[in-house]
């Protein structure tokens, strides 16, 4: 398309559909060209319709009004307003900057094209409608401060928002926080139900309408019921007397030209809510029509694989509202709002969780503590008693040793005497066929075996084993342990006992016994003490938890009235009474809750407004 003669090439034609935010260093070049009123003669190429009977033709690209010089300032004085720069442009309207000087505020303010001041109905829907959102008042939409017409072209002037539309934030395609999602569809869900009982459905929802302010927490919606025709960052747009909306963000019901109502305006939430969870639009295409179609037959890419740390429930909220029935979505913006909230709660609730310090609950604390003093007594009591119990044992077998040693010794000493070795070796056969013994020596006077067990050591000298000793016991019998070697580690228990007659030492008879019986005697002990432990030491740290539960619930309950009282809920109180130190400390948090009411009650009493004061 050819540039028309004497305008600037870098500036917007008004006749464009497409949705245009003058850069800021292009807004003055832009205003100027605007303000300026083209002379007679002069060449211009830009598209007008022939004026309406009643109506003065207004050419395109002009503003009404004259232009005013203040030093190197120029601005363009349309009736009260001082319009200073051009903010944006549309297919249906322009949006500038200006300032009410009556009451010193800056207003954005919206003027219908020229080229569409001719149609009346486009110039009575852009009146109505704008009146229509002139009577909501609702933080979470635009304020509309004035509607009306000068010379002949409609305007509407608008709150001026310091932020940036969600189109502008979302045009790198990349998803946004969860929390911050969550907290803007609230937002929007509250703003819509506002504008839906009072009879005003938008539309025409979508990124490009919703500001978020500076402070980053703050949404507004803008042009509810203003029919646009935008082709902003690829989106596609229709004309008034067309079906209204933008087809990326239209519901089923829209792009068929059907019956809308506000739950048209939560399907284009569910497709905002989806884009800002993605950083993608969940319905796109080559065309308005191949859109149309996908938005009426096909389902969008799950959302649990594009944002799979979105909560469940979030996922659930957003498929509801781009249901295709309208019956299945939500029903009002404030059903659709209070999903959000429990969302927010949830995600709230695991962010406190992550940030939660990490602690040991007092029950646990006193669970384990004292089963670890239950386990260290009962382990120390347990060990001293067994190694008493293993000593009196050891004791027991040693005298028992010691007697079977003189008696075998008295047996044989007249065997002994008279040298008959062969019958002392049958009778110590004999006691061997019982197995309580490992072994049994006989020796004489010079000190040589004369029948053992271990035929092998008959006849040769006697060498004692490596051993430890024991102790002597009553009758000069001699005992120690030693090892057994042909059994592993086992050991056994020896005793010495002389051989006599008439008192007349004749020789000597070793004698030993296995320690295993014994060992697995006092090993069974053990076993049984230890489970004994454990079994106390359980059922003390069983019973100390629930205890501790149990004191814990006091606890609690003071920490979560503390709570309320964090939150300016003076007149909270716990209201409870017991007989012990938790209802003194009842009684004191109840006490201070009352004082901390009567001192908010004095203050707001000292704070009252003139008029009522008066009163």
């Amino acid at each position: 398309m050819t540039q028309p003669k004497g305008r600037d090439p870098d500036l917007p034609d008004e006749d464009s559909e497409a949705t245009v935010i003058v850069p800021a260093s292009q807004q003055a070049r832009y205003f100027a060209a605007a303000a300026t009123v083209p002379q007679a003669g002069s060449e211009t190429a830009v598209h007008t319709e022939p004026p309406s009977a009643g109506h003065t033709s207004t050419l395109p690209g002009t503003l009404p009004g004259t232009t005013q010089h203040h030093g190197d300032l120029v601005a363009r004085q349309v009736g009260r307003y001082e319009v200073q720069d051009c903010l944006g442009r549309g297919g249906m309207a322009t949006v500038y900057r200006a300032h009410d000087p009556g009451i010193g505020r800056d207003v954005a303010i919206k003027f219908l094209h020229a080229s569409l001041c001719a149609d009346t109905d486009c110039r009575e829907r852009f009146l109505r409608e704008a009146r229509a959102a002139g009577g909501l008042s609702h933080p979470n939409i635009v304020v509309v401060h004035d509607v009306g017409e000068i010379e002949d072209r409609p305007y509407m002037a608008m709150e001026l928002l310091d932020g940036a539309s969600l189109a502008d934030i979302l045009s790198e395609g990349k998803a946004l926080p969860l929390r911050d999602t969550v907290v803007m569809g609230i937002q929007l869900a509250r703003a819509l139900d506002y504008a839906h009982k009072h009879g005003i459905v938008h539309r025409d929802i979508k990124p490009g309408n919703i500001v978020r302010l500076k402070d980053a927490h703050t949404i507004k919606v803008t042009d509810f019921g203003i029919a646009h025709v935008e082709n902003t960052k690829g989106e596609q747009h229709t004309r008034s007397g067309e079906v209204l909306g933008t087809p990326q963000y239209m519901s089923p019901e829209q792009t068929v030209g059907g019956k809308i109502d506000g739950r048209s305006d939560l399907f284009s939430a569910g497709v905002v809510l989806y884009q800002m969870l993605t950083g993608q639009r969940p319905f796109q295409g080559d065309s308005i029509v191949s859109i149309a179609l996908k938005i009426a037959k096909e389902q969008p890419v799950q959302l649990d694989k594009l944002r799979p740390d979105a909560p469940a429930a979030l996922r659930r909220i957003v498929d509801r509202c781009m249901a295709k029935p309208p019956e299945q979505r939500f029903q009002s913006g404030k059903e659709l709002a209070d999903a959000l909230v429990k969302v927010l709660a949830e995600i709230d609730e695991a962010a406190l969780a992550r940030n939660r310090p990490r602690i040991i609950p007092l029950r646990v604390k006193w669970a384990l503590t004292m089963g670890l003093i239950v386990a260290v007594v009962m382990g120390l009591t347990a060990t001293v008693t067994t190694k008493r119990q293993y000593a009196a044992m050891l004791s027991q077998v040693t005298d028992n040793g010691a007697a079977l040693s003189r008696f075998i010794a008295a047996q044989n000493a007249l065997s002994v005497l008279s040298e008959d070795w062969v019958a002392v070796d049958v009778a110590l056969q004999e006691i061997m066929k019982t197995k309580d013994f490992d072994s049994i020596t006989v020796i004489d006077r010079a000190g040589v075996v004369r029948a053992a067990s271990n035929t092998a050591l008959v006849g040769h000298p006697y060498r004692p084993p490596e051993r430890e000793a024991l102790g002597d016991k009553s009758g000069n019998i001699k005992t120690w342990r030693y090892a057994m070697p042909d059994k592993g580690s086992s050991t056994a228990i020896g005793f010495e006992a002389p051989v006599t007659f008439a008192g007349k030492n004749l020789g000597r008879v070793v004698l030993g016994l296995p320690e295993a019986p014994l060992t697995q005697v006092a090993r069974l002990s053990m076993t049984l003490m230890a489970v004994l432990v454990v079994v106390t030491v359980l059922a003390v740290a069983v019973a100390m938890y629930f205890v501790a539960n149990w004191f814990a619930r006091p606890i609690k309950l003071v920490a979560e009235s503390m709570e309320q009282i964090a939150k300016g809920r003076f007149d909270h109180r716990i209201a409870e009474h017991r007989q012990d130190e938790f209802g003194e400390l009842y009684v004191s948090f109840d006490q201070m809750a009352q004082a901390l009411q009567d001192r908010a009650a004095g203050a707001a009493a000292t704070t009252l407004p003139p008029q009522k004061a008066a009163a």
